[in-house]
């Protein structure tokens, strides 16, 4: 039993850590000011609380396709930015999209959580294609905080250190959440619960004082991805993604996700020696934000309508 609960707790960690990459580490490109170890660690479990709230939505309402995850996604990125943060309420209604669907669930999730297991589980060359995509974006997005106010760049030495290090522990992670989750996570309401508490009281003693739309906007939401997520168990009967994509027979083939961040630094040396400075986020900005509204469309409908299913093809989500 306590074998059992301490690979669930190291699963967890291991989420937290895949999510906390995506939408920490990648989204900020550097080491600001203000970093330092116990401030990455105390968010790095905040993440940790978050991934076993995401965990419990796709094993709870049997997520096996895109569109339901893309739904599970949202409630991890409306919970980050809604609860723990409040950018959710600053700029409505486009802050309901940048960040919590056009980043956390469209990058996050359906990228860094789903598509790069998916591809460590086809093979070294979808998993080497899929990295040097990721690492070339990640280098065109670190470029925008070079027009930030008061940014100085940093040298391509130390941004280099940074994505290999932070890389390094993402590929740990997947390691470790191959030999853990698939086989050991499961929902236990008591812990749940405590969970549910912890936020709640967060939601109602710092978020809402903070941003008082909170208290209308975050529930209406919640409750209308709940409603979705509860017709797709209803009609799901495949198994669910957390399980799905489990491969620990050629583990090496993790390290072919250093290609992310020697993709990311070339593009970033090219661009800092080469003296340009590019908004390259409003460029992601313009084409993620109608994305992250278009795609929760899009998955809202296609779980809501969608047939009952055979488990047949449990491999195979769509």
């Amino acid at each position: 039993m306590f074998i059992r609960a301490l690979k669930q707790i190291l699963g967890v960690l291991a989420t937290g850590f895949i999510l906390f990459y995506y939408s920490e580490l990648v989204f900020w490109a550097r080491v600001k000011p203000t970093d330092s170890l116990p401030e990455w660690t105390s968010t790095w479990l905040a993440y940790s609380l978050l991934a076993f709230v995401f965990l419990t939505i796709v094993a709870r309402f049997q997520v096996h396709t895109i569109w339901a995850l893309f739904l599970a996604g949202a409630v991890f990125g409306w919970m980050t930015e809604g609860i723990v943060v409040q950018t959710t309420y600053e700029d409505l209604p486009l802050s309901l999209s940048f960040t919590g669907l056009a980043w956390h669930a469209l990058i996050s999730v359906w990228v860094g959580w789903y598509a790069v297991r998916r591809a460590l589980y086809s093979g070294l060359r979808s998993t080497l294609l899929l990295a040097a995509a990721i690492g070339f974006m990640y280098g065109l997005w670190a470029l925008s905080w070079w027009v930030e106010p008061g940014e100085v760049p940093a040298p391509p030495l130390e941004f280099a250190q940074y994505t290999f290090v932070s890389t390094l522990l993402l590929i740990l992670a997947h390691g470790l959440y191959d030999r853990t989750v698939p086989a050991y996570f499961v929902p236990n309401r008591i812990v749940e619960g405590t969970v549910a508490l912890l936020f709640l009281l967060y939601f109602a003693f710092i978020a809402v004082p903070a941003a008082p739309l909170a208290v209308v906007i975050l529930p209406v939401l919640l409750l209308l991805i709940y409603l979705a997520l509860r017709r797709n168990r209803q009609r799901e009967t495949r198994r669910p993604l957390h399980t799905c994509f489990v491969r620990t027979d050629q583990t090496w083939h993790y390290l072919a996700l250093l290609l992310i961040p020697v993709a990311a630094s070339l593009v970033y040396a090219a661009a800092y020696y080469a003296g340009v400075r590019w908004y390259t986020n409003w460029i992601l900005y313009l084409i993620t934000t109608p994305a992250g509204f278009i795609l929760f469309v899009i998955s809202y409908f296609k779980v809501w309508r969608m047939k009952a299913v055979e488990p047949a093809g449990a491999l195979q989500p769509m």
